[in-house]
């Protein structure tokens, strides 16, 4: 678990370590990179440039990636939920909808996320452990 944690933090950290050696844009360009998207401001002068890229790359995965983009977006708005991220779940959900979504699919989603979460309280909570959860589900190392 410790190992997926640091490899998850190391892989998150990359894109944003990538970009930390651009040079500092002028004041005019970053004026300019502003008005390009309302996220922009988000980011540190410093690596902003570098950081909006990869938030456009990133969101690619939602039109170009291996799952369909509706699916996408209910993994999306099932994730958000999971986070409790009310920013992501106003975004999700509305994205969710414009790629053909229905209001009964967005329930299920977040109802999946649920469940996850509750069964995962269960285990947790009972000490189930893993080798007999993957006893019980067949799973041989």
């Amino acid at each position: 678990m410790m190992k997926s944690f640091v490899f998850l933090m190391l892989a998150l950290l990359m894109p944003l370590t990538s970009v930390a050696d651009q040079p500092e844009m002028s004041d005019k360009e970053y004026e300019e990179f502003l008005g390009k998207s309302p996220f922009n401001k988000m980011y540190p002068k410093s690596i902003a440039p570098g950081a909006a890229e990869y938030f456009g790359t990133f969101n690619s995965l939602f039109t170009d990636g291996p799952i369909e983009s509706k699916e996408a977006r209910l993994v999306a708005v099932s994730a958000s939920a999971a986070m409790r991220c009310e920013y992501c779940i106003t975004a999700q959900v509305h994205l969710a909808k414009k790629a053909g979504a229905t209001d009964d699919e967005i329930k299920a989603a977040i109802q999946i996320a649920a469940e996850v979460a509750r069964f995962s309280i269960l285990l947790y909570g009972n000490e189930f452990g893993q080798d007999e959860l993957k006893k019980i589900l067949k799973i041989e190392e």
